[in-house]
C-alpha cells in the first residue's frame, strides 16, 4: 500500500496536506509477443535524385528505401504506405528539393494523400539565392484498413528532390508513420 499526499480541499489557503491511503492496480501488456499487431511503424528514404521538370504538376515522391517497417505496413516498390488495421496514426513526409535556378524566388509544396485526397500539406516559398528548401509536413490521421498514404511535391520551378543524406540531418527526404 503507497501513501499519497493531497492539498488538504477543504481550505485552500492551508498548506497542510492529508495522508490518504490508496491501493493501486496497474496493468502492463507487454505486447504477448505481437500478435494483436498493436504497434505498427515505418520509415523509408529516398535514395536516388528524382527530377521535377514541370512546373505546377505534382510528383508522387519515391522513398525506395525501407529502412524499417513493423507491421507489413510500406510497399517500397510503390512507396505507399498502406494501414493493415484501422486506427490513428502519426504521419509525416520530409522532401528536400533543389531548383535549378537560384536566382528566382519559387515557391514549394508538400503534401499527404490519403485515397487520391490531399489531406495535409506545407507550404514553402523561397527567395533568391537560397540552394535547398526541406519542406516537412506531419498530421495525425484516422485511417482505415487498406487506405493508400502517399506523398506529393509541387513546385514553381524546375529542380530535384534530393536523396537523404544520414550524415547530414538537414538534407532529409523521408517517410514515416507509427500507430499510437
Amino acid at each position: 500500500m503507497k501513501n499519497f499526499y493531497y492539498k488538504n480541499e477543504d481550505n485552500m489557503q492551508n498548506t497542510h496536506s492529508k495522508k490518504v491511503d490508496k491501493s493501486i492496480n496497474i496493468k502492463v501488456n507487454c505486447g504477448d509477443g505481437n500478435q494483436g499487431q498493436d504497434s505498427a511503424a515505418f520509415r523509408a528514404v529516398n535514395n536516388a535524385t528524382q527530377r521535377v521538370d514541370v512546373i505546377g504538376e505534382q510528383y508522387k515522391v519515391l522513398f525506395q528505401e525501407e529502412q524499417f517497417d513493423i507491421g507489413d505496413i510500406y510497399n517500397a516498390n510503390t512507396s505507399t504506405f498502406v494501414p493493415v488495421e484501422d486506427g490513428i496514426y502519426y504521419v509525416a513526409g520530409t522532401v528536400t528539393f533543389f531548383p535549378d535556378n537560384i536566382e528566382d524566388p519559387y515557391r514549394v509544396r508538400v503534401e499527404i494523400h490519403v485515397n487520391g485526397v490531399s489531406v495535409a500539406a506545407d507550404n514553402d516559398y523561397w527567395g533568391e539565392g537560397f540552394l535547398v528548401n526541406t519542406i516537412n509536413v506531419a498530421t495525425i490521421l484516422q485511417l482505415e484498413a487498406g487506405d493508400l498514404v502517399e506523398v506529393f511535391l509541387t513546385s514553381t520551378t524546375p529542380g530535384a528532390i534530393q536523396i537523404n543524406f544520414e550524415t547530414q540531418p538537414a538534407y532529409s527526404t523521408r517517410f514515416e508513420a507509427s500507430k499510437f
